[in-house]
């Protein structure tokens, strides 16, 4: 087992890199250009979170008034991992994915990313807030949201609207972000239509364009808010074929949807939401196959 600690003063830490299940070290020396493969584990210490956790909520509680939309939600998904979100309309779903990208700050609760704990304070109101705005950014550096309606700029270029976010927030090199904005307009299938506005599209192509801007910042989690509830339905099937690709490349994924077919096909699990509670939670096969309660048959008989 290695003292990683003692590392700490010669290297800093660059990278991990999984194929080799090692961490990557420089050696803090900046004319020193030397690489170092260490191995690790969850038994390291004090140096980096290695949970295979992506997002975790814990107790999450949110209110709008006095309507309680979350009542303690506990959910978990660890990398990799596909969860899709079912419930009726006015169940949470959404809330829950905006208080994980904290879009809407929880009245309680605990929200994870990466293991890093979102940390939470009083404002003079009595409300909660971000207590560290860079914190926030950081967060949201790794977690990427698809809506309902797309939210492309009407000004920009589709290209210009992937990216914008990696460019003007996360302040990266625009020649890079060019050229990976492109390889993920080709790679959800409208990279001819980089120069072209949003109005000239489609909605499921203006959908998959928001699905390339949301890769293009290359997060850990992507957020997905009934991607194809705004869509024709001779367009629904090419946004998901997009998503399925997505999944099967091992992307972390949770999916509020409609569509039963991708939740049963697609997904490694599912959970139903009723009344801002989680009441069915299980592999797909398991959820669809044997659901548990009477609410979520009456629901899925509805849908199928």
């Amino acid at each position: 087992m290695y003292n990683y600690s003692r590392y700490n003063n010669t290297f800093r830490l660059f990278g991990f890199d999984f194929n080799r299940n090692c961490l990557l070290y420089q050696r803090r020396d900046p004319w020193v250009k030397q690489y170092y493969f260490l191995p690790f584990s969850i038994d390291v210490k004090g140096f980096m979170n290695t949970s295979q956790h992506a997002i975790s909520v814990e107790q999450l509680h949110k209110s709008f008034g006095d309507n309680q939309v979350l009542k303690g939600i506990n959910l978990t998904a660890d990398r990799g991992e596909v969860i899709s979100v079912l419930g009726s309309s006015g169940s949470g779903k959404s809330t829950l994915l905006r208080c994980m990208n904290l879009l809407e700050i929880p009245n309680s609760g605990i929200v994870r990313v990466a293991g890093e704990e979102v940390l939470i304070k009083k404002n003079r109101k009595g409300e909660n807030q971000p207590a560290d705005m860079k914190q926030v950014e950081r967060i949201r550096s790794k977690l990427a949201m698809v809506f309902q309606q797309f939210n492309l700029w009407a000004h920009m270029t589709i290209l210009d609207n992937v990216m914008e976010a990696p460019v003007h927030v996360l302040r990266q090199r625009r020649a890079e972000v060019r050229e990976r904005a492109i390889h993920y307009l080709n790679k959800v299938g409208i990279g001819d239509k980089l120069n072209a506005y949003p109005i000239h599209l489609s909605g499921g192509q203006q959908q998959r364009a928001a699905i390339a801007r949301a890769l293009c910042i290359e997060p850990e989690v992507i957020l997905f808010d009934e991607p194809t509830s705004a869509l024709d339905p001779e367009l629904v099937g090419e946004v998901l074929q997009v998503m399925r690709d997505l999944a099967d490349e091992g992307r972390t994924m949770i999916v509020v949807t409609h569509e039963m077919g991708f939740a049963r096909e697609v997904s490694s699990r599912t959970i139903f939401l009723e009344q801002g509670l989680i009441i069915e939670d299980g592999t797909s096969q398991q959820v669809f196959d044997a659901p548990k309660t009477e609410r979520f048959k009456t629901f899925i008989a509805a849908m199928m």
